[in-house]
């Protein structure tokens, strides 16, 4: 599982800009990547405070 939320960030280095990049206006497709980034970055940090330090090595 620690090796997942490491290799999260380059997933969504990759799948999110695709995901966004799908919309026909580009001005919604960047509020849409910034968006996801934004919800990204604070998954992240809940994974990495909360379940990270609960996880045995």
């Amino acid at each position: 599982m620690k090796k997942f939320i490491l290799m999260s960030v380059l997933y969504a280095t990759i799948i999110l800009p695709s995901l966004a990049a799908r919309e026909r206006n580009p001005s919604r497709g960047v509020k849409r990547a910034v968006a996801m980034f934004v919800a990204y970055n604070f998954l992240y940090v809940f994974l990495v405070l909360v379940v990270w330090t609960s996880m045995e090595d």
